[in-house]
């Protein structure tokens, strides 16, 4: 969205100019800014960044003082010459003054700006700004565009909640993350480029603020817009299937997932009484697959990962768990809300037996992925175990888990990807 700056000391005329540039599709009143004097200008101008500045030539410096032609030209010197301040991409002088229209005219156009006379009776001058603007506008959406279809990244990464998961994942690296924004985007996020002695990988990441399918897909639908990833994964913490021979921090990757809470409610009714004697669930799951190159990939760096599992789980400084560090590949169940019952457990399990895991986010992020546009986007889901979803899961090995899911991503990454 374009920015402008408005420096105007005349009140009908900065509502004349204001009301102009509204009637321009995709420029929004939140984005224009007004100020009445030089000293105003510079202060915001130290601030923030500006697509137009559109200034009154003939300005005060400060409120209270005479207005002056030569109060503007020397602004327009100082933009480009004090280093502190931003300096609009491109600037329009309006002015009153046909005299001084022709004496500054040479200024402006030798630096590519326009200077125009301002008539509130005339129409000429609202049709040259709003032309003018018009195409800055169009300018400014097609270099966003084209900005964000060519900046393509190799790996993008993203997790559910910023503690313990996005922590572990900011470690990656040697914390060699650098910060960065989308345009009209409140999401943070962060780029770097993993490097081994064989290849490089650039990384974009990101975290949601919530738990849930509804946030994981929304975050990896825009992440697969703006940047294009050949790849995304997804990082994180899991509850894992206790008789499945699981430890506290073994790492599930999702061979399949669904929503287990896709389904419906049915009345049980009592033929003798005729009345309602119960409700009851009947689910209608559709599942999601891996991918097939990623499931190859992951089948075949299963047989070759052991001493990096043993790595991982020796390098980890804090508590951990006497059993050895393990990777499985299954199905990984999602649904909407945290499983602490053993009960409950079990009836999702009775939607897939061989289910290793269950959480909140794959198949959100799973579906984000198969359904993205041409060229499309591979999404894996590699989550550890921090509990076992029943009434006496605590907080002992949550961790832990998002160290071996965020490291273990990175071998993967480096060996396969």
């Amino acid at each position: 969205m374009i920015q402008i700056l408005i420096v105007e000391d005349n009140s009908a005329k900065r509502i004349n100019i204001k009301k102009a540039i509204l009637e321009i599709a995709n420029v929004k009143e939140e984005s224009i800014v007004l100020v009445p004097n030089v000293k105003e200008a510079k202060r915001v101008l130290y601030e923030e960044f500006f697509d137009l500045m559109i200034l009154d030539l003939v300005i005060p410096i400060e409120e209270g003082e005479d207005a002056s032609a030569l109060n503007g030209v020397k602004f327009l010197d100082t933009i480009n010459s004090n280093p502190s301040i931003k300096p609009p991409i491109h600037i329009i002088g309006l002015t009153s003054y046909t005299d001084k229209v022709s004496e500054f005219r040479d200024e402006f156009n030798s630096r590519l700006w326009h200077l125009i006379e301002y008539k509130a009776d005339s129409s000429a001058w609202h049709d040259k700004l709003t032309s003018i603007i018009y195409h800055l506008v169009r300018t400014r959406e097609r270099y966003v565009k084209e900005r964000i279809t060519k900046e393509l990244y190799d790996i993008a990464i993203m997790t559910a909640l910023p503690s313990p998961e996005f922590e572990a994942l900011l470690r990656l690296n040697g914390a060699r993350w650098e910060r960065f924004q989308v345009e009209d985007d409140v999401t943070q996020y962060y780029k770097t480029t993993f490097v081994n002695s064989e290849k490089s990988r650039t990384v974009v990441a990101a975290t949601a603020d919530q738990m849930g399918m509804t946030a994981s897909s929304h975050l990896a639908t825009k992440m697969i817009l703006y940047f294009r990833p050949k790849y995304l994964l997804l990082a994180g913490i899991t509850a894992g299937i206790k008789d499945k021979d699981l430890g506290f921090g073994d790492i599930l990757i999702a061979e399949q997932s669904w929503d287990y809470g896709s389904g419906k409610i049915v009345e049980v009714r009592d033929d003798d009484s005729e009345g309602i004697v119960d409700l009851e669930f009947e689910p209608d799951t559709r599942d999601i697959q891996l991918n097939s190159e990623l499931k190859a990939k992951v089948t075949s760096f299963k047989l070759s990962c052991g001493s990096i599992l043993d790595s991982i789980q020796n390098d980890w400084p804090g508590d951990k768990p006497k059993t050895r560090l393990q990777l499985h590949l299954g199905p990984l169940a999602s649904g909407s809300y945290v499983i602490s019952s053993a009960e409950k457990l079990n009836e999702i399990r009775r939607q897939q037996r061989k289910m290793i895991g269950v959480e909140m986010e794959t198949f959100g992020v799973y579906y984000a992925a198969a359904h993205s546009s041409k060229p499309d986007t591979k999404a894996i889901s590699i989550k550890s175990v921090c509990d076992y979803a029943s009434s006496k899961k605590n907080d002992k090995y949550q961790k832990y888990a998002a160290y071996t899911s965020a490291s273990l991503l990175y071998h993967f990454v480096m060996t396969e990807l």
